[in-house]
């Protein structure tokens, strides 16, 4: 991972943190703001390491947020290890590819964070409404940050100013 990006993804375990605390609706922590990491190291990276950073990203929410520590490490390396795969196949990088991959990466650390912490007696029970909320939540935030890049608002802004200046 790069440097440039350890404050950014602070900042979002963070949110994510703040996303479950008490006094909030059950379902505001449903969205897994970090996937939206590994989904751009799928869809606009060309190197590899990622898996490698989604471990580091699933143990500092455990660290946060679990008793134990490991199971986030490896369903969030799982996600990405998935993520990293599917992109190869497809070509797609629009905004609704974001929210697909977004969506898919957080099922997918649901259910293996959810097998990960059976084996430790840790296990609690997990519904297809959660998986599915969980899915959907975290696919509109990662199709929102894939629109976000896809109106290139830094390049607009740029060259609206250099019209200004002419």
């Amino acid at each position: 991972m790069h440097a440039r990006w350890i404050l950014p993804v602070l900042l979002t375990l963070a949110a994510q943190r703040l996303l479950g605390l008490p006094g909030l609706p059950a379902w505001a922590a449903d969205p897994l703001l970090p996937a939206v990491w590994i989904v751009a190291a799928a869809l606009r990276s060309r190197e590899r390491p990622w898996p490698l950073a989604a471990l580091l990203i699933g143990l500092a929410l455990d660290i946060v947020q679990e008793p134990v520590v490991g199971p986030g490490g490896i369903a969030w390396s799982a996600a990405a290890l998935a993520l990293n795969g599917l992109a190869g196949v497809v070509a797609d990088r629009s905004a609704k590819a974001w929210a697909g991959f977004g969506a898919t990466a957080g099922a997918l650390v649901t259910l293996v964070h959810h097998l990960a912490v059976l084996p430790l007696g840790l296990g609690s029970s997990l519904s297809a409404a959660q998986v599915l909320r969980t899915a959907v939540f975290t696919g509109a935030w990662c199709g929102l940050v894939g629109l976000v890049f896809a109106l290139d608002l830094p390049q607009r802004w740029r060259t609206l100013r250099a019209r200004r200046l002419r």
